[in-house]
């Protein structure tokens, strides 16, 4: 493949036990939450993962980020095999991959500032000290479509809208190669969700970090991504460029997906 491939996984698998059921045998059993998926992602590249709830999607998500163990397969990143690293080594290469959360009500600590939550990234890498830090923190405010004065406000003060700006500000603050979206616009009003998905793209474009894109709207992430892998009870299904899966789906759960997409009279306001 080219040499421009930021991220690579090969047959990821992660099985979650059930607990045995008393009346039931003592046979072990097991939910398939991920199995066998592989996918690549390119610099510069938005790569959409979607299915519907408890398809496996954000667990894929999990096991990129190394917050919870595979079971069997390959993480390659940035050229590195992602489950041979040191601890140094792989807190070396974390600030490469970020992520945004889905609910920018939980993913904003009450307790900080706008400010000392997009500052966090620099402390714990310490690559700026206290006045470069300031400096930094409110550029990136106005980058991601807010005030500098907002430095000192709490994610209370905010709204919904505005706390993701803030968690796409500390997720952008390290320039970061792959940012993973993980049901970032979800939780939004829609109008709210069409600013939000305008300023991801913007973000790209300025930057060129790649995106895995995740969510269960397939309207979403063909608005946002070159290529698409569907997921379905832990599998991907079909992985095509945007614009085929759209147009020319071949699997039926896909159809499936596409077929509930609303349409909009084109006759109404």
């Amino acid at each position: 493949m080219s040499d421009n491939k930021i991220l690579e996984v090969n047959n990821l698998k992660k099985y979650f036990p059930v607990k045995k059921s008393k009346i039931k045998s003592n046979e072990e059993r097991y939910i398939k939450a991920v199995d066998d998926v592989s996918f690549s992602i390119y610099s510069g590249e938005t790569f959409g993962l979607v299915g519907e709830s408890g398809c496996g999607k954000s667990t894929v998500s999990r096991l990129i980020m190394r917050l919870i163990s595979l079971d069997n397969g390959e993480i390659f990143f940035n050229n590195k095999n992602f489950l041979n690293l040191s601890k140094k080594e792989l807190r070396k290469q974390r600030k490469n991959i970020q992520m945004v959360f889905q609910n920018p009500y939980e993913s904003l600590n009450p307790r900080m500032t706008a400010g000392e939550i997009i500052s966090a990234p620099f402390q714990i890498y310490k690559t700026l000290n206290k006045v470069e830090q300031v400096s930094k923190v409110k550029e990136l405010l106005e980058i991601v479509g807010l005030r500098k004065k907002y430095y000192e406000r709490y994610p209370h003060e905010f709204s919904g809208g505005q706390r993701q700006r803030i968690g796409i500000a500390r997720a952008i603050a390290l320039n970061p190669k792959l940012v993973i979206c993980d049901e970032a616009v979800s939780g939004l009003d829609v109008s709210v969700q069409a600013q939000i998905l305008n300023l991801l793209n913007d973000l790209q474009k300025e930057f060129n970090f790649s995106y895995l894109f995740i969510s269960h709207d397939l309207s979403v992430v063909k608005h946002m991504s070159d290529r698409i892998g569907v997921m379905h009870s832990g599998e991907i299904v079909e992985l095509d460029e945007a614009n085929e899966i759209y147009e020319n789906p071949k699997n039926s759960y896909t159809k499936k997906l596409l077929s509930s997409i609303p349409t909009l009279d084109p006759k109404s306001n």
